[in-house]
């Protein structure tokens, strides 16, 4: 077991044969109390809204809600199935297209200080914008992202009530209805990005900003109980 190993790399003469009646020696018990159980969840000071009852519910709806992909067939959900402990058992996973990662689990990643696979995303809801924009996994633009929102009374009353009631949307001139920032500046998203105002584009990140902190509430409810390890270390370190 992982415990047994962990007395054994110890470099113990102390036999191990009924670790529960007190075997380890306080050096290997000390290293396994650092297993088990987690902490509490850490605040986000990063989002204000991170424990918001409200923001949890807004984010599950935008968690599993289809419309905000290009197909309008994948969701949050698609990488991170519950039925399959919130990642989706590929290999390598696939939204609009094959990606050239598999998707980790969600669970008890409101304890992550880092996110993604290579640690780019210091914040859970930086890495829950992240898929929306990327073309092999959502594939759809900041702009869409907030019309979807816009155009569904349920949604808008939802994010009011977290964020405050969204602006006015509908001018096609100020608002048009796909763009982001890119590093192909001559891509039609980009070019429709940069012909906006800078107080428009900057409304447009704030409630983008904001769909991501919603998703990371809910996110930061995904955590597990205790499971057969930590109720062997408990009585372990109990009995100790």
């Amino acid at each position: 077991s992982l415990v047994l190993a962990l007395a054994c790399s110890g470099g113990s003469d102390t036999a191990v044969n009924d670790p529960v009646a007190g075997q380890y020696t306080a050096e290997e018990l000390a290293i396994i109390a650092t297993l088990s159980p987690l902490s509490t969840v850490p605040a986000d000071r990063t989002n204000a809204v991170a424990d918001d009852p409200d923001a949890a519910h807004l984010g599950r709806w935008l968690y599993f809600d289809t419309r905000f992909s290009s197909s309008g067939k994948v969701s949050c959900a698609t990488c991170h199935d519950p039925s399959q402990g919130f990642a989706d058992g590929r290999v390598l996973s696939r939204g609009i297209s094959d990606t050239d990662r598999h998707a980790p689990s969600l669970f008890n990643t409101a304890h992550n200080r880092w996110m993604n696979w290579d640690g780019r995303c210091d914040s859970h809801w930086c890495q829950a914008l992240g898929p929306l924009e990327a073309p092999e996994e959502m594939n759809v633009t900041r702009l869409e992202v907030v019309h979807t929102l816009a155009s569904d009374s349920d949604l808008s009353a939802g994010y009011a009530a977290v964020f405050g009631a969204l602006p006015a949307l509908s001018d096609a001139d100020r608002f048009p209805e796909a763009g982001r920032p890119m590093e192909d500046t001559t891509d039609p998203n980009h070019v429709a990005w940069a012909g906006m105002a800078a107080d428009d584009q900057e409304t447009v990140n704030t409630i983008f900003s904001n769909v991501g902190k919603a998703i990371a509430a809910y996110e930061r409810l995904i955590l597990t109980g205790p499971a057969p390890a930590d109720d062997y270390i408990v009585a372990l370190l109990s009995d100790g």
